[in-house]
């Protein structure tokens, strides 16, 4: 798997750019009304097919939960169908088992604590999430698909250089995440929380904060090359990304592993990596629903 540093170091990184409302927005998880979820779309067609038989929610479908947005493993292209390097890997698996992929929003929340599968909102939850003991006892875990660590960005005209100078300094999180952890329990920092990786780099750039830990998939990929920003120490701690099935589901998780080792071997997943970390991605647009929201307001306040 390519190291994180070799993707923060990719010139075609996108900047900062948190006006979309995309990007403070979450919907409710398991929406009764199917018309209402984001319809997936992929930018690598995977072909792999492996011989067995799970059981799922609803027959014939693979629900899958995921918090949106949170580019590039999932998010709003602008044409409104959810996007990302997630959906890209859960395509590959609704595919090799022969279901539909259905996308299901929820919080981030209700992933990381195991809640959306022990309420059994979806069959699988595909949402750029570290494999931790502590998640590990809620829900069980694929064998990892990405690796990843921790980083630190800073504005550029902070001083900060390392972790090391970062008493006192404002810095924010993302509630709930392996960088919230990081920051409380090993620097002892006092941290400004954020629902969201949005929200998080939104108080960066509205000056709320001075800077911020989070993965460095996340923030490599949203800071990018803007001068205003920087990238300034990566933190090792070795984590890997897994895919999430309910503590009974064994059976799933292992046709789950099954599909990602024939990734592997045929080089699909390294070409889904390519794809979202190394290449031009498609644009980030707004959230539909809101969207469809504002005008329901409008016509409200002209009523």
């Amino acid at each position: 798997m390519p190291s994180m540093t070799e993707l923060t170091e990719k010139p075609w990184l996108k900047p900062l750019a948190l006006a979309s409302a995309a990007a403070l927005v979450l919907t409710a998880c398991g929406d009764d009304d199917d018309n209402d979820e984001p319809e997936p779309e992929t930018e690598v067609e995977a072909e792999v097919e492996i011989d067995a038989e799970v059981e799922t929610l609803e027959e014939g479908v693979l629900q899958v939960c995921t918090d949106v947005p949170y580019p590039p493993f999932e998010y709003y292209d602008t044409d409104g169908n959810v996007v990302g390097y997630d959906i890209d890997i859960a395509a590959a698996i609704a595919g090799a088992l022969d279901l539909d992929l259905e996308i299901i929003e929820s919080s981030w929340e209700g992933l990381e604590s195991g809640i959306a599968l022990e309420s059994n909102d979806c069959d699988l939850v595909i949402s750029g999430m570290s494999i931790t003991e502590e998640r590990a006892g809620n829900m069980l875990f694929s064998d990892p698909y990405l690796d990843d660590n921790l980083g630190l960005l800073a504005t550029a005209d902070s001083g900060i250089a390392s972790t090391e100078d970062l008493d006192g300094v404002p810095v924010g999180v993302q509630n709930g995440t392996t960088g919230h952890a990081y920051a409380v329990e090993e620097l002892g920092l006092d941290v400004t929380e954020y629902e969201d990786s949005g929200l998080l780099l939104q108080g960066v750039e509205a000056g709320q904060v001075d800077a911020l830990i989070g993965n460095i998939s996340i923030i490599g990929y949203q800071a990018g090359d803007d001068d205003a920003y920087e990238f300034v120490e990566e933190i090792d701690t070795g984590e890997q990304l897994g895919i999430a099935a309910h503590l009974d589901n064994q059976e799933l998780i292992d046709a789950v592993n099954e599909v990602l080792a024939a990734l592997d071997s045929e080089g699909t997943l390294e070409e889904i990596r390519e794809a979202w970390f190394h290449s031009e991605t498609p644009d980030e647009g707004d959230d539909p629903d809101e969207d469809a929201g504002d005008e329901n307001d409008d016509a409200e306040d002209e009523d």
